[in-house]
């Protein structure tokens, strides 16, 4: 964000396209490699020194392919020049972090909760010390990019050496199984590219349609959007590496899910709330902004938090379905998502640009969540707790009221976000959601 604003919307904005037109295509980087490898090497780790030096050739195969897919992509798309040079770079930052995410896979299904917590946000402090040094001098736009680059290139040597520590040496073999191992990938690889255009096809629209500063403007709220789900990020991968052990066992599940939830979910809520009526906050940092477009940019905030507090709370439903098998039917849910989203894109962003945009995630975060509920309830003989969603739905809205009392005695915002923790964290005790075990779930990871 310190970046966006030396080097301007207009530059942000399509530095934010083209990395979600790449993001749009980095399936192709994985073909479904990593999460295959959390659920196998879970349930059959003796596997490891069969299939792990198999995948990683294939692996180091699809990352030369991708970027050269990416700048085709790009130039049918209508980038040239300079624009096309920096989406080369960002398909090699995306290739990057998916050598990461391979990496991290390995240590997920060891159970290595901790390493894999550090990595999960090791490239972003990489990245800020590149950062912080190129500050003191002149930084643009590309070479914003080549820092990226060296931090997601960094953390993969990280945690291939983290990996073979834990598991033992990982040389390059041929895949002999290559083709059953891609078959097995590939219900993960579908995945990955539908979340890829679910989350990541707003903004190369927004650019395409209303133009690189509409852009700019999104991609800065949605940056905090990113910036808060690094905790979704962080234990979602926990739970998704339990629920792939017990696939079968179908009270274990529900126990798990019960906890999960407010694991996921009670932090997101408090964060939200205090975002919501102090966002403007968040946006301080934006100095060079003119007040109507820090109005823009706390109207997509506001809007894309709403989305963040809906997938606090029912992410945990996604990540046991596509640990224990269930990959079809969210796969053709997010389809339906993708088309709601693409739909009122179209409809909204010529009316409202940004604002509109991020109201349209909304809408189809909404409809994928109740989808969930309605596909676990019928589907599934696995018991859903109405009883905890109906008591953090009453702690969202005491927090967000909490939240609202403190913006009208016109509290700073660190007391308020004080309160706000403390208020949330009381309501949820009370109300029995909160335990000791919940306080040692982390201490036991790892």
């Amino acid at each position: 964000m310190v970046v966006q604003d030396r080097v301007g919307h207009a530059d942000w904005g399509l530095y934010a396209a083209l990395l979600s037109l790449g993001f749009l295509l980095v399936a192709l980087a994985d073909l479904g490699m990593s999460p295959y490898l959390t659920r196998t090497l879970a349930a059959h780790p003796e596997a490891y020194g069969r299939i792990v030096p198999q995948l990683l050739t294939l692996k180091l195969f699809l990352l030369v392919l991708y970027p050269c897919v990416g700048i085709l992509a790009g130039f049918v798309t209508g980038y040239r020049g300079e624009a096309l040079g920096l989406l080369a770079m960002l398909c090699l930052v995306h290739a990057g972090g998916q050598m990461l995410q391979f990496f991290r896979a390995g240590l997920q299904a060891r159970q290595a909760f901790k390493a894999d917590s550090l990595l999960s946000v090791s490239d972003r402090i990489v990245l800020m010390g590149i950062v912080g040094v190129l500050l003191m001098g002149g930084i643009d736009i590309m070479a914003f990019g080549y820092a990226r680059l060296a931090a997601a290139v960094l953390t993969a040597l990280i945690a291939y050496r983290m990996l073979t520590r834990t598991w033992g040496a990982l040389p390059v073999r041929w895949p002999t199984e290559g083709r059953d191992l891609l078959r097995q990938g590939l219900p993960f690889a579908w995945m990955t590219v539908l979340y890829s255009l679910h989350d990541k096809v707003d903004q190369v629209m927004l650019e395409r349609i209303a133009g690189e500063v509409e852009n700019g403007l999104y991609a800065a709220a949605y940056r905090w959007l990113d910036a808060l789900s690094m905790y979704l990020w962080t234990v979602l991968p926990l739970f998704f590496a339990r629920f792939a052990r017990i696939p079968d066992q179908i009270d274990e599940q529900a126990r798990l899910l019960r906890f999960g939830q407010v694991i996921t979910a009670l932090p997101i809520l408090i964060l939200c709330a205090w975002g919501w009526f102090y966002g403007d906050t968040l946006l301080l940092i934006f100095g060079h902004s003119t007040p109507e477009e820090k109005v823009i940019m706390l109207a997509c905030l506001q809007a894309l938090l709403a989305a963040l507090a809906l997938n606090g709370v029912f992410a945990i439903f996604s990540t046991l379905l596509t640990s224990t098998g269930h990959e079809r039917y969210v796969s053709r849910l997010i389809v339906g998502s993708i088309l709601l989203n693409t739909g009122l894109n179209l409809w909204l962003i010529p009316r409202w640009g940004a604002v509109g945009s991020a109201w349209a995630t909304v809408a189809s975060y909404a409809a994928m969540d109740i989808a969930y509920v309605i596909y676990i309830r019928y589907a599934l003989s696995l018991k859903l707790p109405w009883g905890q969603m109906i008591r953090l739905g009453l702690i969202g809205v005491w927090v967000w009221l909490i939240a609202w009392g403190c913006q009208v005695l016109n509290w700073p915002w660190w007391a308020a976000g004080g309160l706000i923790a403390a208020g949330g964290g009381a309501a949820a005790w009370s109300l029995g959601l909160l335990s000791p075990a919940y306080l040692r779930f982390f201490r036991h990871e790892g």
